[in-house]
């Protein structure tokens, strides 16, 4: 059994007041994390920076991600991925790791771009929030999907919002293209895994995931009334 209140006294008060909102940020039941990056790493992180202290402990104070926290976790989010790092934005620390790496590394090892962790950090603030609330009487808790990290899909139903752009100008996106050979799965596939349809430089043509020209389709469309009538 742990003794709560001696590891409170070990962990100091600082630190107690940031945990709520480092727990949520790092990953818990409602808040996704980030790819190989752990709790005990993250703590250890906060307990050497008097900066990152700050801004978990404020992470959930109010309802809003103010500019000066958000700025103080994409500094630590850079230095998790690159402990050593003088980088301070996610975007930057991301193209300096691709080119270091020249291009050989899974997204999943590259930080989060600013975009995706505004987001991250929006669901983790609301979720520390409501934590932090938690002994008031019938707290006025806004709408998760109110800009909190969260949206409504086409049936109503809240799914995570993880960007609020483009991941790349469309210009980049069409020259992404996949190597399956027999078929195009979910699993491996690169374009189906950045939500995109496979194209005629992809090396495996006429998979289930592939664009169509919407001119094709009409014809083909037209020759098979074609074929009925006679």
């Amino acid at each position: 059994m742990i003794d709560v209140g001696k590891l409170a006294a070990v962990l100091g008060s600082g630190v107690c007041s940031a945990l709520p909102g480092l727990h949520a940020w790092s990953g818990c039941d409602t808040v996704s994390a980030l790819a190989s990056q752990g709790k005990i790493k993250a703590l250890k992180l906060v307990q050497a920076n008097d900066l990152y202290l700050q801004a978990f402990t404020d992470l959930g104070s109010s309802w809003n991600v103010p500019t000066d926290v958000f700025n103080s976790i994409q500094a630590f989010t850079c230095q998790l991925y690159a402990r050593n790092t003088k980088i301070v934005g996610a975007n930057s620390l991301r193209y300096h790791i691709f080119c270091a790496k020249k291009g050989q590394i899974e997204s999943g090892q590259l930080p989060p771009c600013e975009d995706s962790l505004m987001q991250h950090t929006l669901s983790a603030n609301y979720q520390a929030a409501i934590w932090r609330r938690s002994l008031e009487n019938l707290p006025d808790v806004p709408a998760p999907s109110a800009g909190h990290g969260w949206e409504l899909d086409d049936g109503g139903s809240l799914k995570i919002r993880w960007m609020a752009g483009l991941p790349a100008p469309d210009v980049v996106l069409n020259l992404i293209s996949c190597t399956c050979r027999r078929t195009c799965r979910p699993s491996d596939c690169s374009c189906i895994l950045n939500g995109l349809k496979c194209t005629v430089v992809c090396k495996l043509q006429g998979c289930s995931n592939m664009v169509q020209d919407d001119a094709i389709v009409a014809q083909d469309a037209n020759d098979s009334d074609g074929d009925s009538d006679d």
